[in-house]
């Protein structure tokens, strides 16, 4: 055997040899507690959808094993907490991620923080999760003051002096969008007239629908919850405000479907979408994979769920310790400059956790039986702390 031929057998055993090793290591364990039951459960649901294609591939030969424990939080924050403490105690997760419902966020959030556990936030988008402080949290998807923000750089642009009717559903993050929308508001010219609170629980908007109604705006912000965001629109409907006028902040598969064709002209907010034409080759096969498993294409929370277990891929893989040091595994995430692999847009964090802000809106064309049509109408990005977010919304 020559040395040419010795060194390469030897660099293919070391190869082999570090494979091996890191196959037969344990599982790195990551707590996923989620919404699965309760108001949630439409956003929790489809998280895990995305989460489930992204397990297809995200155990290649050779790598250490990353494992997904799901748990149902039922919309409840103490739930949530229990199963956080659950993880962390007897499982022995390196990390936390999971939630999609603000209220659950922010209750595992204070949990995190005290002890110390990685949480990598794929959804939820409350303000505080990455307040000033924040060591521990990272969070994927925009905070929701900014959603509000946008909204009205949207509505200034298309018609300057506009009048906005808000009508919202009394959660966190709903809370936190209107924070946003009411600060940015009178400093862009808008008007907002009616402001409508719905107490949680809220199944019915006749009166409010009218009221609206007869304020005459040039846009309603609709952002109900559960199942009554689609009752909120619908009524809004009967009473004779039109589709066009419509912006929900955010829109995901299941909410464009139950609002039908009927709300074919309104818009609604995201962070990724099937419709869009910049996908990458990876955003346009996780489309389709996706859409082949589900019988539905994908929404932004799909997306972010996709995302965050790849992110967490990789972060061990960049250092095999992360699977075992939460410092380490923080420092990984705190460190991590790449993009998301479906749509390119960068994915890096600041001191608190919290990411570079972006939106896009859409205007629906139409809605089916499989899915739906979008165009997109209108994008912008801004720096997380553009407007005081942590001081608005606490």
């Amino acid at each position: 055997m020559t040395r040419h031929m010795s060194t390469a057998v030897l660099a293919a055993a070391l190869v082999a040899a570090a494979a091996g090793s890191a196959a037969g290591q344990e599982s790195v364990k990551v707590g996923f507690v989620t919404e699965l039951t309760g108001p949630w459960a439409f956003f929790g649901s489809s998280c895990v959808a995305g989460l489930k294609l992204a397990e297809s591939t995200l155990n290649p030969a050779g790598k250490r094993k990353l494992e997904f424990v799901t748990i149902d939080n039922q919309t409840q924050p103490a739930q949530a907490v229990a199963a956080a403490r659950n993880l962390d105690v007897q499982s022995k997760v390196i990390a936390l991620s999971g939630p999609t419902s603000s209220d659950t966020a922010l209750a595992m959030y204070g949990y995190a923080e005290q002890n110390k556990v990685p949480f990598v936030v794929p959804v939820a988008a409350f303000p505080q999760l990455t307040k000033p402080g924040t060591r521990y949290t990272f969070r994927l998807e925009p905070n929701a003051a900014g959603w509000g923000y946008a909204i009205v750089q949207f509505v200034a642009k298309q018609k300057p002096g506009a009048k906005i009717a808000l009508v919202y559903s009394d959660y966190a993050l709903m809370r936190a969008i209107a924070a946003g929308l009411k600060y940015q508001a009178p400093k862009s010219g808008v008007k907002i007239e009616p402001e409508i609170i719905f107490p949680q629980g809220s199944n019915d908007a006749t009166v409010q629908a009218a009221q609206v109604r007869a304020a005459n705006p040039d846009w309603v912000v609709v952002i109900g919850a559960g199942g009554f965001d689609n009752t909120l629109t619908n009524q809004l409907l009967d009473i004779g405000i039109k589709a066009e006028q419509i912006i929900h902040p955010f829109g995901i598969t299941t909410q464009v479907k139950n609002w039908g064709k009927r709300s074919v002209g309104s818009l609604y907010g995201t962070f990724f979408d099937a419709n869009l034409p910049e996908l990458t080759a990876e955003g346009k096969k996780f489309v389709e994979d996706f859409r082949a498993a589900n019988k539905r294409q994908p929404s932004y929370v799909e997306n972010y769920c996709y995302v965050t277990a790849q992110v967490i891929r990789r972060v061990i893989d960049a250092d095999p310790g992360a699977g075992d040091d939460r410092e380490k595994f923080r420092a990984g995430m705190a460190a991590l400059n790449t993009k998301e692999s479906t749509s390119n847009i960068p994915i890096a964090f600041d001191k608190n956790g919290a990411r570079k802000e972006y939106m896009y809106f859409m205007q629906i064309q139409d809605v089916t039986e499989d899915g739906y049509k979008s165009k997109q109408v209108y994008y912008t990005e801004w720096d997380p702390e553009v407007i005081p977010v942590y001081e608005l919304v606490k």
